[in-house]
């Protein structure tokens, strides 16, 4: 008799996240909903890792651990003067360990190392742990607040970066069982009361679109409880209000059982558990010390009060070693059966008939160009946050089977990260863009993936434009039909619109939907703060210039001031490259004249990194700053190597009078969503 599927509590002793990610993934994919992150390196001894936060307080004192302390871990005070008001955490460290990971876990998703169905599993502490364990008992409830609003503020910084349908967020309960069985020092009046109080009020900061569980624990320390529980009524006690007080859904409960209880009287409340259909019951009876033998006599003994359940070991397998691994991940698979459905093969995408992936011309077989790889890491810019609700968007409408095209996609840097997103969803991705150089490298990337495709939109010397969107397709593309449009960052760029949109409108099928957004839109519901990003070009040429006639540093480029006929065709050339802003109405205006039904429009504030601007506009210095020391395009002849290198430093000199010194400026995102 086997257990519905396996739960892991946290902690698993191996080198880091990835190597937790694809040996749980590999052993026990079918039996996992949800995968942690193993909780590698400082983490590994729960909540230990935290007592830095807390003795680093410059308004608390540390003092000497208690004699009956639950370890013997130094302790804090608030300092004699010093108020819990004056107390005031910054950075937990939670939220930038589960960001970080999301990552790695998005990336093995997608190339099929981790199972699509699996959610990744953040674990935390409840807010009560860290303050019994490192705050002295009469100054627990005065610090609870300060750190409970650290701990939630780290839970919103998650919940903003890992997409909802990704994520499932655990509560570690530990020291609430300490408290209901007298073990711990409590601070609230109504123990049970204030217990549930507590979980409640965290649990109801998890929407409702993420999954949400809880961890209970009896303690671990040395692989011992802090006090053995005479049979599982506290806990279930514990679960049945939960579940009938959250007000959300529940997903699962796990609860620990102790390694020698093979007897009826430990399992017998659980025939009172009261759960909703969809909370998951997983049983931690599985102990390293007897193994598949041991945990089967509990499993066995269990199923007489219980239905079905998942199993799980008591707690996190953080503080054993590393070789006790493969023999745990043995017990979890032979006495569990799966319940996630992996494919035996993974699914392709099929274009059409006769519609080549990678045409066969010359830039498709030409080195990589170095601008273009430079450009590509831009992705790496904070600034390209902006892609996020577009990604977001996409994710939501593309179905299994269509193709979306990324207009003026360059390298694939929205692909890139839509691709992390959607994972293996069987989407067609074609990246249009006019530059060989973009495209080459956007090629490299995803040479090997089935689902992208590639075309160059050429420049038709005849006709003097570039080429519409339908034309480059072709007709097998052209006659399907493409499902939806995406053109991030680039509309502002388009010299004809008009045309632009209406070969959109030719290739997109009816129903299909057009994705835009730019930071340079001028639109009327961005703050007096924000900036429009091209505009820093125009205010930095304007700071630069004072500067040139004032600092004696640039006194050598005065004179170039003064040539105005110079002066014009060297702005006239940033115009083209950095272009006019237009206001928001125009563009709506052209898309609707273009057969678009209007479904939304939005505004969001994006940071912008004055080191990731600059360097961005040090690859077009020659258009910001052409002026200083010469240029190509302009005078016929470049800038000297000196010249080049006083022009950089004076767009950062000018960077840094016009931001005043600070690391970020706010910039407004414009994103117009159409649909044919």
């Amino acid at each position: 008799m086997t257990a519905r599927g396996a739960h892991l509590v946290g902690s698993v002793p191996l080198a880091n996240a990835e190597a937790v990610f694809t040996t749980l993934a590999s052993e026990l994919g079918d039996r996992l909903r949800r995968i942690p992150d193993g909780e590698t390196g400082p983490r590994s001894d729960w909540i230990v890792w935290q007592l830095p936060v807390f003795t680093s307080q410059p308004r608390l004192e540390v003092v000497p651990p208690a004699p009956d302390g639950w370890r013997p871990l130094p302790r804090v005070r608030l300092e004699d003067g010093a108020r819990a008001e004056d107390v005031r955490f910054e950075a937990l460290g939670y939220a930038d360990a589960a960001i970080a990971s999301y990552r790695v876990f998005a990336r093995l998703k997608r190339d099929g190392r981790v199972p699509v169905g699996c959610r990744f599993q953040v674990c935390l502490p409840t807010p009560l742990a860290p303050i019994s364990a490192f705050v002295v008992p009469e100054h627990q409830g005065a610090l609870e607040p300060a750190y409970e609003t650290r701990l939630l503020a780290e839970l919103r910084l998650v919940l903003h970066e890992v997409p909802h349908d990704q994520l499932a967020v655990q509560w570690d309960t530990n020291f609430e069982f300490g408290m209901l069985e007298g073990v711990f020092p409590v601070w609230f009046d109504d123990v049970k009361g204030g217990i549930l109080e507590r979980l409640l009020r965290l649990s109801r900061q998890v929407p409702a679109d993420v999954e949400l569980g809880y961890h209970f624990c009896y303690g671990d320390v040395q692989h011992r409880h802090y006090k053995e529980p005479r049979d599982a009524g506290k806990l279930v006690e514990i679960a049945n209000a939960l579940a009938a007080s959250l007000g959300r859904p529940l997903h699962w409960i796990h609860m620990p059982v102790p390694r020698d209880r093979a007897d009826e009287a430990y399992y017998a409340p659980l025939a009172t558990l009261r759960l909703r259909p969809e909370t998951e019951l997983y049983l931690g009876l599985v102990h390293a010390t007897d193994g598949i033998e041991g945990s089967a006599r509990r499993l066995a003994v269990a199923r007489r009060f219980v239905g079905d359940f998942g199993i799980a070991t008591e707690c996190g397998w953080g503080r054993r070693a590393p070789a006790t691994v493969p023999a745990l991940l043995r017990t979890h698979r032979e006495l569990s059966r799966g319940v996630v459905d992996v494919p035996a093969t993974r699914r392709v995408f099929r274009w059409p008939a006769g519609f080549e992936r990678v045409p066969d011309e010359d830039w498709t077989r030409q080195p990589l160009d170095t601008f273009g790889l430079q450009y590509d890491t831009v992705e790496q810019h904070g600034w390209y946050r902006n892609l996020d609700p577009t990604v977001e968007d996409l994710a939501r409408h593309l179905d299994e089977g269509q193709i979306l095209v990324d207009y003026s996609g360059g390298t694939g840097i929205l692909l890139d990260r839509l691709l992390l997103r959607i994972f293996d969803r069987q989407v067609g991705m074609l990246i249009a863009d006019s530059s060989p150089k973009f495209l080459r490298v956007g090629l490299d990337k995803f040479r090997d993936d089935e689902r992208v495709a590639v075309r160059l939109l050429r420049w038709l010397k005849e006709d003097r434009r570039l080429e519409l969107l339908h034309e480059a397709l072709g007709p097998e593309l052209s006659t399907r039909g493409v499902d939806a449009i995406a053109s991030t960052n680039a509309i502002h760029l388009y010299l004809e619109l008009p045309q632009t949109l209406a070969s959109w409108a030719r290739v997109l099928r009816p129903g299909g939907r057009a994705f835009v957004q730019s930071g340079n839109i001028r639109n009327p519901s961005a703050r007096p703060s924000e900036w429009i990003l091209d505009e820093t070009v125009w205010t930095i040429h304007e700071v630069a210039t004072g500067l040139v006639r004032n600092d004696p540093k640039y006194a050598a480029y005065r004179g170039a001031l003064d040539d105005e006929a110079r002066m014009r065709a060297h702005l006239a050339y940033r115009d083209r490259v950095f272009l006019p802003v237009r206001p928001l109405d125009y563009y709506v205006r052209e898309i609707e004249a273009a057969g678009f039904a209007i479904e939304s429009v939005t505004a969001r504030t994006i940071d912008a990194s004055v080191d990731d601007w600059f360097e961005f506009l040090s690859a077009y210095h020659e258009a910001v700053l052409g002026w200083v020391g010469g240029s190509a395009k302009v005078d016929g002849t470049p800038a000297g190597a000196q010249a080049v290198r006083d022009r950089l430093a004076l767009i950062r000199h000018a960077m840094e009078l016009l931001f005043g010194g600070r690391p970020a400026f706010r910039c407004c995102w414009t994103y117009i969503n159409g649909v044919r």
